[in-house]
């Protein structure tokens, strides 16, 4: 089963972020199927009623990606989603 995850970020990061790269080596590393989708604009973000940038929409649950410390917080969002 796959994981549906948005990554939300402000318009001046572009496509390919550091934050994607970081998701797709925790699904390697732990076997997992995450369909990623990057959102920077203004109208798509603004959507999920955040103004925290960069957030995370792990299966439309908002996450402040800011407060995730580290691969194993993201790990326990994803794997309890």
């Amino acid at each position: 089963m796959s994981t549906e995850i948005k990554i939300l970020q402000s318009s001046c990061c572009s496509d390919g972020s550091p934050i994607k790269k970081q998701l797709e080596n925790i699904a390697k590393d732990n076997d997992l199927e995450l369909h990623i989708e990057e959102l920077s604009d203004m109208q798509d973000t603004m959507a999920y009623g955040t103004m925290s940038f960069p957030s995370l929409v792990v299966n439309d649950k908002i996450y402040d990606f800011k407060k995730l410390k580290s691969d194993d917080d993201i790990l326990a969002i994803i794997k309890t989603a």
